[in-house]
């Protein structure tokens, strides 16, 4: 028991078990912020790796529009809903609202 006491006394053991405190929980990057920190860092770098996806598949679509009359007639007609004037359109929502 007196070298529990001993030890809680010292000085040096004092300072470091402050020392090591403040680093943990009182700091402006403690450990709680760190770990936050490292989980937004891994879902930005899962994001930025299906962002550059999809701007390769973009630009993909953007090369075949321009190279293909038959790609461009089927992305004016499924994005702008554009026909032949002989021609009926039908839309069907799909989307399911509450």
């Amino acid at each position: 028991m007196k070298a529990i006491i001993g030890v809680l006394r010292n000085k040096y053991f004092l300072v470091t078990t402050g020392f090591v405190l403040w680093i943990f929980f009182f700091a402006e990057y403690d450990v709680l912020t760190q770990y936050r920190q490292r989980n937004e860092l891994k879902e930005m770098k899962q994001k930025i790796i299906y962002l550059e996806k999809e701007i390769q598949d973009i630009q993909t679509e953007k090369v075949a529009i321009k190279t293909d009359s038959n790609t461009l007639e089927k992305y004016a007609r499924e994005t702008y809903f554009m026909k032949h004037p002989n021609e009926e359109v039908f839309v069907f929502d799909t989307l399911q609202s509450k």
